[in-house]
């Protein structure tokens, strides 16, 4: 009898812990719904809290005069090394290297004597020999000397005066003149120094105007034209000087495949020396557009593998992503954007600088001056 009624409470027994897991269960499936509102409101909570504050504007795009930016080096106008046309001691210097000088004012000049004696001797003979033939020539007519004789005594004089000329063209090449008026760029001989002909004892330049050889891309030469617009920047001097272009390569460096251009660039203080390191920017009458944005914009903060970017907010403005762009020419505190970028992309222009890629950010204020209406050119 007792066994019997153990095996019948066994399933009561059973049913009331099912119910008991039951009712459990239904308070967990209760309260789900309301964990879910929790950490939903938590998150956006915490997205609040932690969005970075930043200042947005549109990108629009900028219509200027077509440039292309080179560097190059200064070259003197014209470079001239002087030498003198005969051997001699030196006996006189003029002036030393960075001084000025005129056209045909004597910068050196030689010991003399020789070539005076030569002078004499030869002036002497071709005086004596124009005497014989002028003495013989009624003999000539009179039959009293063959044509022949004549002939040499003529050949004579005139070889004689050619030799007289000669000696005196020699005492005048021991003066040394300036070709052109300029600067001493270099003087490499001293009084008493002993020089040989064609050997160089100055080198002179033209300093006003300067030529400045750049080289310009294949795909920017064909927008360049003699007499173009262009500006040279000396970083030496940090100062940037007007120029014309002056002249246009029509062969491409086989290295670098570029263009040589030169720019003439007035230069009356002579503050432009040769060799100095100078970067150009050419321009032309052609307009082009491109998408400028300010500077600060960019940056290299970041990113992967140092790229260059720029944070663009979502449309709903709450998160920015880092977009990778390519740089362009600068214009004062503006950027051009060769790539990466469209038109009405919102760019992050301050803040920046704590924001990384998919960030929360707050729109604080969009400036008034959008990038096109700061960046006209």
């Amino acid at each position: 009898m007792r066994s019997r009624i153990t095996a019948v409470a066994a399933p009561t027994n059973q049913r009331t812990q099912i119910m008991q897991i039951a009712r459990v269960a239904l308070v967990l499936v209760a309260s789900i719904p309301s964990a879910c509102v929790r950490t939903a409101s938590s998150a956006t909570s915490e997205d609040e809290s932690t969005a970075v504050p930043i200042a947005a504007q549109a990108v629009a795009v900028s219509t200027r005069a077509w440039s292309t930016a080179a560097s190059g080096i200064v070259h003197a106008n014209t470079t001239v090394d002087v030498a003198f046309e005969v051997a001699g001691k030196v006996a006189n210097v003029g002036p030393d290297e960075g001084q000025p000088v005129r056209a045909g004012e004597t910068i050196a000049s030689l010991d003399p004597t020789a070539y005076r004696f030569a002078v004499e001797q030869t002036t002497a003979g071709a005086e004596r020999t124009g005497r014989d033939r002028d003495r013989n020539r009624p003999l000539l007519t009179a039959g009293s000397i063959s044509p022949a004789d004549m002939d040499h005594l003529e050949t004579g004089a005139r070889e004689s005066a050619a030799a007289a000329d000669l000696a005196k063209k020699r005492l005048a090449d021991t003066r040394l003149a300036a070709p052109m008026s300029g600067v001493v760029a270099r003087r490499s001989v001293e009084v008493g120094a002993t020089v040989a002909p064609g050997q160089p004892v100055f080198t002179i330049v033209a300093l006003d105007p300067m030529r400045v050889r750049v080289g310009v891309p294949e795909s920017d030469i064909g927008r360049i034209t003699e007499g173009g617009a262009a500006t040279v920047r000396i970083p030496a001097l940090d100062t940037s000087f007007a120029g014309r272009v002056s002249l246009i390569g029509v062969a491409a460096d086989p290295t670098t495949r570029s263009f040589t251009v030169e720019i003439s660039v007035p230069n009356p203080a002579r503050r432009l020396r040769d060799g100095m390191v100078a970067e150009a920017t050419i321009t032309s009458k052609a307009r082009t557009s491109a998408i400028v944005v300010p500077a600060s914009a960019v940056t290299h903060e970041g990113t992967v593998n140092g790229n260059t970017v720029v944070y663009v907010v979502d449309r709903d403005g709450t998160r920015v992503h880092a977009r990778r762009v390519v740089t362009g020419a600068a214009h004062g505190d503006s950027l051009e954007i060769a790539s990466g970028l469209t038109e009405n992309d919102r760019i992050v222009v301050a803040g920046q600088q704590r924001l990384r890629e998919g960030a929360a950010v707050k729109l604080i204020t969009t400036p008034s001056n959008a990038v096109n209406g700061s960046a006209k050119q």
